[in-house]
């Protein structure tokens, strides 16, 4: 719960931070200036949580200039609505976490460039209908977590997903999954469990 400050050039590079969360934070257009390179600030920034911070709009398309990312995971922000288009430079991500950001409409292309990635988590995107026509390109990919999220098919691509070993779907989305699981060996689908609490009973 703090104000992140207006970075500058001016700021002194952080060389020895390795991961940085900022959870219930007022980010306001700190990381969305067009005029900073983060990855000059934050030069071996290996893990970035952003998670509950309501006014973070933009990701700086300066961040994909960070190498050393391996793990990117946005949470809880709804007024997110799209990311970098340069992701491609991130060649060591392995984790993309962008969980219940419901402004979210579409991922771009070049994730399907990201040749490290394993994680892709894009539960509770509630305005995100599609992934990618070139997904299958996503050689190392293991596990794709879409519970509540609005994609109506899997491109055909997705059958090339050689490393996928566990699928997270609602019910009804199961039927999309099903040639990808005839032609990848090991593919587990599964359907999230709908969790009803009545824990409140007990007050």
């Amino acid at each position: 719960r703090v104000h992140v400050p207006e970075l500058s050039s001016n700021t002194v590079p952080f060389k020895n931070l390795h991961k940085m969360s900022l959870i219930l934070c007022k980010i306001s257009n700190s990381f969305d200036q067009t005029a900073l390179d983060l990855s000059q600030l934050f030069p071996n920034l290996s893990d970035l949580t952003i998670d509950h911070c309501e006014d973070f709009v933009e990701l700086s398309s300066t961040i994909c200039g960070i190498t050393s990312l391996k793990s990117i995971s946005i949470t809880h922000c709804p007024r997110i609505k799209e990311l970098p288009k340069n992701m491609s430079k991130l060649k060591a991500l392995q984790l993309l976490r962008l969980y219940a950001c419901p402004e979210l409409k579409s991922l771009p292309v070049e994730i399907c460039e990201l040749p490290s990635l394993k994680y892709l988590d894009i539960s509770q995107c509630d305005s995100l209908s599609s992934v990618p026509e070139q997904i299958g390109k996503l050689k190392k990919l293991e596990k794709i977590d879409m519970r509540e999220c609005s994609v109506s098919s899997i491109p055909s691509s997705a059958v090339s997903l050689t490393s996928l070993r566990h699928v997270i779907c609602d019910e009804e989305a199961l039927w999309m999954w099903e040639d990808v699981e005839k032609a990848v060996p090991g593919l587990r689908v599964e359907a999230a469990e709908k969790c009803f609490s009545l824990d409140w009973l007990d007050e």
